[in-house]
């Protein structure tokens, strides 16, 4: 399968932070300092607001739902965003940035990384709220030696029918929490001496196996569930150290490939399991650092 330009749209008027697609493919949703969220349906641009989006997903349960996460405080829920309808917003009792969040299509569980803390919130009387917040996850072996100690999370993905929460840190690797006891299940100590997992460039395989993460070195490493070192490493190292920056990962075709940004503009997509090169995808510009990919 080979890929090429479909469509293009310059709706934001500053760089992209976040974009995410419907399960069905249809509509893509984007977000930015500049316009806020953008919601892109093959050439139209249907809508927009004025806030700093940091993150956003769509709920699996209901069609047009789109959860979006804010650098100035509470999580909040654009109920339809086909016919603009109001927002509400997640109860937490925390006010910190979200760096990322996630819908279990199960249980209907989100979970929000809000500042240091790890929340998962349910629907009860037609609103969302807080009902478990996870304590701090374990130290990595040489967490002494890093002069970044912030406990961040930057990529949340449910598994077992929203019983399972893995969470990717910024300086802890990544965990698989237990929902209902909150304990550990497993922690994936990363191989690199910095043991950072990239700022939200963490993405689990659709079938919940595999873990895809730009390594802030090399390229990306394939991380089997709760095993520290990697089953695959696919390189691709930057420009340069001063274009060391943590570009987006992404799965596509069911697990088939996996497809990365880069700090020479390009896309790059490798074969899985094979790990083999299959496609690059060229783009004007010094940097790409957001992609997202869907299996629709």
């Amino acid at each position: 399968m080979e890929y090429r330009l479909k469509w293009s749209h310059e709706g934001h008027r500053g760089p992209i932070n976040c974009a995410a697609f419907m399960d069905d493919g249809s509509h893509i949703a984007s977000g930015s300092k500049s316009v806020g969220i953008s919601y892109w349906y093959t050439l139209t641009q249907t809508g927009d607001n004025g806030h700093v989006i940091i993150c956003l997903t769509w709920d699996p349960r209901h069609m047009y739902r789109l959860f979006v996460g804010c650098s100035d405080g509470a999580p909040a829920i654009c109920e339809n965003s086909e016919t603009q309808e109001s927002t509400s917003s997640i109860l937490t009792g925390t006010k910190a940035p979200v760096f990322t969040l996630t819908v279990d299509e199960y249980s209907g569980y989100v979970a929000i990384a809000l500042g240091s803390e790890i929340h998962v919130a349910k629907e009860v009387a037609y609103k969302y709220a807080t009902f478990k917040i996870f304590p701090p996850p374990s130290e990595l072996p040489l967490m002494a030696e890093q002069p970044d100690k912030r406990i961040r999370g930057r990529a949340l993905a449910f598994r077992e029918r929203g019983t399972e929460l893995v969470v990717a840190y910024l300086n802890h690797g990544m965990v698989c929490w237990d929902i209902g006891s909150l304990e550990q299940r497993w922690q994936i100590n990363p191989i690199h001496s910095h043991q950072i997992t990239a700022s939200g460039h963490t993405t689990l395989s659709s079938d919940k196996k595999h873990i895809a993460l730009t390594n802030l070195g090399d390229g990306v490493d394939i991380y089997s569930l709760g095993w520290s070192h990697p089953d695959m490493r696919l390189k691709h190292p930057p420009l340069s150290e001063q274009k060391n920056i943590p570009v987006q990962v992404s799965w596509l075709r069911d697990g088939a490939a996996v497809v990365s940004g880069s700090s020479d503009g390009d896309v790059h997509i490798w074969e899985i399991p094979s790990g083999e090169p299959i496609q690059l995808l060229e783009h004007e510009g010094t940097l790409t650092y957001l992609v997202c990919g869907s299996c629709f």
